[in-house]
């Protein structure tokens, strides 16, 4: 009996954890605000909420859709939403997981080069990368780079770093100025006795 009792108690269990909707997880970058919604019925009321408090519902969490603003740290949380009908009847919860993931950065590799080197700019983020910088006051775009560190000058010149986007997110608040010089060519040495 006590065996019997333990099954029912455990389908009891697995059906009202699986009676909850969740979702695959979705992403966001940190620092932004991202629009969620739910199929609107008449007459119903919608209440969200987010798990670990990792961002701000904006404006308030009685509608079928609301915009979060998610905090700057990177980490995983959960949002969730249930709906009340206009009979006062509770519809099961649904849960979407949220990856926040930091933004790309993008910094300069070298500066003085010799006549052989190149300047390259090394990435954290997610690939493929596209990235937005200036030379000698020209703006370059390169889309779809999927090496890091990647090359982005041969010649000498002033390159500015403008913004870095991966997989997931943009950032527009890159601040590398570099003065790249790449030296001629060396003379070969000759080592002469007098």
């Amino acid at each position: 009996m006590k065996k019997l009792l333990s099954i029912g108690l455990l389908l009891f269990l697995v059906n009202t954890v699986f009676s909850q909707i969740v979702t695959n997880p979705d992403t966001v970058c940190v620092g932004t605000t991202e629009y969620y919604k739910v199929p609107k019925t008449v007459g119903s009321n919608y209440t969200w909420g987010i798990y670990h408090i990792s961002g701000t519902i904006i404006p308030s969490a009685t509608t079928d859709s609301i915009n979060i603003a998610w905090s700057n740290i990177a980490g995983v949380d959960s949002i969730w939403v249930f709906e009340v009908n206009a009979g006062n009847c509770k519809g099961d919860t649904a849960k979407l997981k949220i990856a926040r993931v930091a933004k790309p950065t993008a910094q300069f590799d070298n500066a003085n080069l010799c006549s052989d080197n190149v300047l390259k700019v090394l990435f954290t983020g997610f690939l493929p990368f596209s990235l937005q910088y200036t030379r000698n006051g020209t703006t370059i775009v390169q889309n779809g780079i999927s090496q890091n560190p990647y090359t982005i000058g041969t010649q000498t010149g002033n390159y500015h770093l403008i913004n870095i986007t991966d997989r997931n997110c943009i950032n527009s608040t890159l601040s590398g100025t570099i003065n790249s010089v790449i030296a001629q060519p060396l003379n070969a040495l000759q080592i002469i006795h007098k």
